[in-house]
């Protein structure tokens, strides 16, 4: 057990294991017996006294772990100035303990830039070594409450995968006669592991986690530790992950490359990619053809290898010499491109990662039991006789544990970071395919020192704009709101997107109107250029013109998926102010994007090509609204109208023509937009174009206005609306 170092001239005392709610009048109602005492500081973990004299202060340290507060013993030391700041040197070393890449030398040709990064990152045997001293720390300690019990390691330092900022990990097992259900070993390990501040600090349990751990931080190694009481199952896996990544000399290389990757771009930790996901991620990748690693069900054929615990088998054939030869000779570089080429491409929507199987297995397999191949038996019966719950596939990335296959090991994973994830994976294949053919001299340097350029993380899954509110005030009809909606209809109608309206009912006091509906995208429509040329000389109306290239779309693009979302008009009652918005739902983030930004460049273009027929000329800006007028013949003229680049007929004009028809267009929207129809546009750009109209400028303010009122009616919708909304965003 510890032993206090002596006071060498000083007279403050460091005493700790007294209960949260102690006082300090309680500790110098104790310390009093020794003589004259002060409480210097007091925290939920430790207190500093300070005694009157030396002989005072070395009788309290002499009866540590004999005075008692509350019931509980308390550990009492000299204070160490010097034993402080090694524990804070050694806490911020460990928290800061990832090498930065750019501290590496990735010079000379790939292997030798691999040697650096393994040299730089990976644990050294002697740090492993050193590691010893920890279970044997939390065998000591924890045999007073438990007589026998044995500190199990596993996770990546077991693997052979650790880095220099890898946490140990360790179950602890008991002896049968100390398992009971109901007791709570996390707390009582913690409270035990606090009395002995030297060794162990920042101890904290977490009894309501699905395992519940024990997080500690020791101090002799500057180790962070998790332990875990509730299942050996994590060592049983760290023993099929070891067993498979040494099968072959590349592989250990590669796991290490990835991980510290993973890592260094913020990919894994704590609520992201686990470094036990991302390792079966690696296994599955290399049991692909032509398959370096066997299925898992393969090293279980043999039932005499099955060792059951907690209803699964984690037994498996452990020894290489009887695996499948591999005829893959592919060279580390070309395994580490492989990894992110495969996952580029993979269908993470619609597919489960299953090293169980070695090959990916449809989601919807899993709705039903009975649709589940014959190595599924253990986890129907599992899941049939409730002692599993059922896997949980529908996540944005499925990776099922090859032992416990109820376990999505990916289930944490969010949409966002699913397409972070799919955004570095991709980013990554494509440096892989530029720099093979030069031996991939860079392909380190841009693995480890560049990311790819991600959207703004609050304009990833909503697209909105403003329908031109200087030139809605021009509609030729007191039911503006009518003719704005039937034009965003028709809209959606030329793309073959059919719109469902959200059934609300109105709220009292709002300041705005708000109208939602729901749509389902099912082919990539933003891939029109091609088919805009080939239209770009033909005589038909406007209308009938986009509807054919949408067809034809339709027909070429052979892909097919389902992207859900939700379009929300919400005009202004005051003003003519209307905000277009579209919110994902469900379905693939990329796609989604894609149609956002076709959705804020063409849409808007469109807009104003059918908006033309509504709007009044300069002779009849100043002239009473005439209401309800029939815009049956407006709607014929757009038909007929020549197809010129989108703008609205003696109203905005190109920037060409702007001069010479200033005579025929109301002031206040001259020179206004250039729309062309161009799916590629930046809607940054056409922002530029009417940045300069004082008109416009005085409009940024309804802009803001009516967003902020949006905000506020979905703050203050009493019928569920706003529960919707963040469910949708959510996704």
């Amino acid at each position: 057990m510890e032993e206090p170092p002596q006071p060498k001239g000083t007279f403050k005392v460091h005493v700790s294991g007294f209960p949260t709610y102690t006082q300090p009048q309680d500790l110098v109602r104790v310390f009093e017996s020794y003589g004259s005492v002060k409480v210097d500081k007091i925290s939920n973990k430790f207190a500093l006294l300070n005694f009157s004299d030396a002989d005072d202060a070395k009788e309290a340290i002499d009866d540590t772990n004999k005075v008692n507060i509350y019931g509980e013993f308390l550990t009492v030391r000299a204070f160490s100035s010097r034993d402080s700041a090694k524990q804070n040197a050694a806490k911020k070393k460990q928290k800061g303990a990832i090498v930065e890449p750019r501290l590496i030398s990735l010079a000379g040709d790939f292997h030798s830039q691999l040697d650096s990064v393994l040299n730089a990152v990976r644990l050294t045997q002697e740090e492993v070594t050193k590691l010893s001293a920890l279970y044997a720390d939390l065998e000591r300690y924890l045999q007073q409450l438990w007589p026998g019990c044995v500190a199990l390691p596993f996770g990546s330092i077991t693997t052979g995968l650790g880095i220099k900022s890898s946490d140990a990990d360790c179950f602890i097992q008991l002896p049968a006669v100390f398992r009971h259900p109901d007791t709570n070993f996390v707390n009582k390990a913690k409270k035990l592991l606090q009395k002995y501040p030297r060794a162990f600090a920042e101890v904290l349990a977490i009894p309501r986690a699905n395992t519940p751990i024990v997080k500690c931080f020791h101090v002799p190694t500057a180790v962070h530790c998790d332990l875990t009481f509730k299942t050996p199952l994590g060592a049983r896996n760290s023993r099929l992950i070891a067993f498979l990544l040494h099968a072959d000399p590349r592989l250990v290389p590669v796991a290490v490359v990835l991980k510290y990757w993973a890592k260094v771009h913020g990919l894994s930790g704590t609520g992201k990619l686990s470094n036990y996901a991302l390792t079966m991620l690696i296994i599955f990748y290399l049991q692909q053809p032509e398959a370096i690693l066997p299925s898992v069900e393969w090293l279980q054929r043999d039932s005499s290898d099955d060792v059951i615990i907690d209803s699964w088998n984690t037994g498996f054939k452990c020894n290489h010499e009887l695996l499948p030869k591999t005829k893959n000779t592919s060279p580390i570089s070309e395994l580490l491109g492989g990894f992110f080429q495969y996952y580029s491409s993979f269908d993470f929507d619609k597919k489960v990662a299953c090293p169980l199987t070695g090959s990916p297995l449809a989601k919807e397999l899993f709705t039903d039991l009975n649709n589940l191949p014959p190595v599924f038996e253990r986890y129907k019966r599992n899941v049939m006789e409730r002692s599993s719950l059922p896997l949980k596939f529908t996540t944005s990335m499925c990776v099922q544990d090859p032992i416990d296959l109820s376990h999505n090991v990916a289930c944490s994973i969010n949409s966002r970071l699913a397409f972070e994830i799919k955004a570095y994976f991709k980013f990554a294949a494509d440096a892989y395919e530029k720099e093979k053919e030069n031996g991939c001299t860079g392909f380190l340097k841009i693995l480890l020192l560049q990311k790819p350029k991600l959207p703004r993380k609050e304009n990833l899954l909503e697209y909105k704009f403003v329908l031109y509110p200087h030139i809605l005030q021009f509609i030729d009809s007191a039911d503006w709101k009518t003719v704005v909606r039937e034009i965003m209809m028709q809209l959606f109608e030329m793309c073959k997107i059919c719109l469902t309206k959200v059934e609300e009912k109105p709220i009292e006091g709002a300041r705005n109107q708000r109208e939602r509906y729901t749509g389902t995208i099912v082919k990539a429509i933003w891939k029109r250029k091609q088919f805009t040329k080939l239209y770009s000389c033909s005589n038909l109306s406007f209308i009938t013109k986009q509807t054919r290239i949408t067809e034809e779309v339709m027909k070429v693009v052979k892909e097919s998926f389902r992207v859900n979302f939700q379009l929300t008009l919400t005009y202004a009652h005051n003003s003519r102010n209307v905000l277009a918005s579209i919110k994902l739902i469900e379905g693939e983030v990329i796609l989604f994007l894609e149609f956002g930004k076709f959705f804020k460049s063409s849409f808007q273009d469109w807009f104003l090509t059918l908006l033309r027929p509504y709007i009044l000329s300069k002779d009849k800006a100043n002239a009473p609204v005439a209401n309800g007028s029939s815009r049956e013949s407006d709607s014929q003229a757009t038909d007929n109208t020549e197809d010129k680049p989108a703008g609205i007929q003696d109203a905005v004009v190109t920037r060409e023509d702007s001069d010479s028809s200033s005579e025929n267009i109301p002031d206040t929207i001259n020179n206004t937009i250039d729309t062309n129809d161009n799916n590629t546009e930046d809607p940054k750009d056409r922002a530029t174009d009417t940045k300069n109209s004082k008109d416009i400028a005085t409009d940024t303010k309804h802009i803001k206005d009516i967003d902020n009122d949006t905000k506020y009616n979905a703050n203050n919708d009493t019928n569920g609306n706003d529960t919707n909304d963040n469910k949708t965003s959510t996704q």
